[in-house]
């Protein structure tokens, strides 16, 4: 009786940290990750390489990806076999509804509370979670990811190749996923790009100022 259950429960957070590893890759802050690799940490010593090639973390985005489809996949055929055996009964026991009518009944219902739990706890609340703390959560499933684009390799081989033969056929040129550097982030490039005397103190004076013009009125810059 708690087995399919517990199943599900499986099935449902291998989903969720899918979603929380694609989340997390596409908008963690690289010199985050880089100071902590400098600082010896092995999950991000693991990261870090995927992060600085635009087609490692391409497939790294993939596997995350097929991973999703399939523990859903596994998830929604499981549930449906696993659950009608045990909602079926109840529903035949109402009044006027023969077997063959509670069963499809059962696979409704089934489909609907499933496709809610799934929704809730291995969509929107792993995407949340990977989305207000990106470092932690990259850095926690760092080694599980490491596993899967081992195990998904040729799934994603597959299908990447696959998706750029067609978008070839359209004409149009292959995307790959690139992060996109907040105005912290530079300023903590720029910083370190200073201490490593690449640039000079007046250098850096201006760069932080332009990087604060949003902060400033126009009165403050103009000259009378």
């Amino acid at each position: 009786m708690i087995v399919p259950f517990l199943i599900i429960l499986i099935l449902v957070f291998v989903n969720g940290l899918y979603v929380a590893a694609e989340f997390a890759a596409v908008s963690v802050s690289r010199p985050k990750v880089q100071q902590l690799a400098d600082e010896g940490d092995s999950s991000a010593l693991l990261l870090l390489p995927i992060l600085d090639d635009v087609k490692a973390l391409d497939r790294y985005v993939a596997a995350c990806q097929v991973g999703i489809t399939l523990s859903s996949l596994v998830l929604g055929a499981y549930g449906q076999e696993a659950l009608s055996e045990l909602i079926a009964p109840y529903f035949s026991q109402l009044q006027g509804i023969q077997n063959e009518t509670a069963a499809g009944s059962a696979a409704v219902a089934i489909l609907i509370g499933l496709t809610g739990f799934q929704m809730v706890l291995g969509e929107l609340l792993p995407k949340s979670i990977a989305l207000q703390y990106p470092v932690d959560t990259l850095l926690r499933i760092a080694h599980p990811m490491t596993w899967s684009l081992k195990i998904l390799h040729p799934f994603i081989v597959f299908l990447n190749g696959s998706g750029h033969q067609i978008l070839r056929l359209f004409g149009m040129s292959e995307s790959a996923h690139r992060h996109i550097h907040s105005a912290e982030e530079m300023q903590l490039l720029i910083s370190e790009s200073h201490e490593g005397g690449l640039i000079e103190k007046d250098e850096l004076s201006r760069l932080t100022q332009a990087l604060q013009l949003e902060n400033r009125t126009v009165s403050e810059i103009m000259v009378p």
